[in-house]
């Protein structure tokens, strides 16, 4: 009994193959899963989604950039999706009305439009408009405009817990401020300014506990004003958590998984470590042995109370298929930095 226990437990790193796939195979694999799984998404939901959305268009961005060519129209088709839905929100944002996953779910939407070079337009603006209006809480009805004289109220936060996705206020504040900054019209800048130096604040005293907070805080010095000091310290954090198997995992009572993994080698590749690092090395030979045959990387989900009812959407790992592919997203995205010409 414990002989089939044990090779029950085991099965979902043995799945792949007898041997790890080869990066080139590995990224071809997981973006064929990502894609269908994108695809998939708007035959059953309505809704933007962060993991079927935003996460899938980066894989696939990135993966072009390592010589996997991209298709156009289902870039289109998935900037078009994520576009659809803020613009039916135009008048609920500008007024203040919630918007499912709050700052969570523009933040998210912003990074989707930037990645498809979408124009900025009224949907956008409305966007724009809502995050400015929103920080400091988790939502808008009935608040007053956020007092920066108290630090806490420099970030911006999720209206419902679920990590990894959801459950990082270091997140959803980077991800804000890039988007605005990205979008924000003329007549927004001098509102944007107030809030983004109470972000820095904010941000700047910001414990960082969990592995979504180190990474997106490594993003944020980076691609927001940081010093060289700054980013190696939260390096020198990344490198602490990574377990002897080459792994990161979400938070240090945690295993590691593939969401966590390969979305610290993508960030820090991205900024500026070089590919020949040891915790780089171990980190890519890590998600080579434990992807799935058919493309995937499975990451249970531990959510108990669900946003939403759970439907099939005909990607692997049933119950967990959600933030399997974000996962499989984030392993593409990272490994394709290996890729890709220095």
């Amino acid at each position: 009994m414990r002989l089939l226990l044990l090779i029950g437990c085991l099965s979902g790193v043995a799945h792949a193959a007898d041997a790890p796939p080869d990066l080139d195979t590995a990224l071809r694999r997981g973006l064929a899963l990502i894609r269908t799984a994108a695809s998939n998404w708007p035959k059953h939901k309505a809704c933007f989604s962060c993991h079927h959305q935003t996460l899938p268009l980066l894989g696939v961005i990135e993966a072009d950039r390592a010589g996997h060519a991209i298709d156009a129209e289902w870039l289109q088709a998935q900037s078009s999706i994520t576009h659809a839905y803020f613009e039916e929100r135009i008048d609920d944002m500008l007024a203040g009305e919630h918007v499912p996953g709050g700052a969570t779910t523009a933040g998210y939407g912003f990074w989707a439009l930037q990645m498809t070079h979408a124009p900025a337009d009224a949907t956008t603006h409305a966007m724009v408009a809502y995050m400015l209006q929103l920080q400091g809480v988790a939502r808008l009805r009935g608040r007053k405009p956020a007092d920066f004289a108290r630090v806490e109220n420099g970030r911006w936060t999720t209206s419902c817990r679920r990590p990894p996705m959801q459950g990082s206020d270091v997140a959803d504040t980077v991800l804000a401020l890039l988007g605005m900054q990205h979008y924000a019209t003329p007549e927004q800048r001098p509102a944007l300014e107030k809030s983004k130096n109470a972000a820095l604040k904010w941000l700047a005293q910001a414990r960082l506990e969990r592995q979504e907070d180190r990474v997106w805080r490594l993003w944020g010095l980076h691609h927001l004003g940081g010093d060289e000091s700054a980013k190696n310290t939260v390096r020198e954090a990344l490198f602490k958590a990574q377990h002897p198997d080459g792994s990161w995992p979400q938070a240090t009572d945690l295993p590691g998984d593939a969401f966590s993994t390969g979305q610290t080698l993508f960030m820090l590749l991205k900024t500026g470590l070089a590919s020949g690092h040891a915790a780089i090395q171990h980190a890519r030979d890590w998600l080579l042995r434990t992807q799935h045959a058919d493309g995937s990387w499975l990451v249970e989900s531990r959510v108990k109370n669900k946003a939403q009812p759970y439907f099939e959407n005909g990607d692997p790992h049933g119950e967990h298929q959600f933030l399997s592919t974000a996962a499989t997203a984030w392993a593409v995205a990272g490994l394709a930095q290996l890729a890709q010409p220095q």
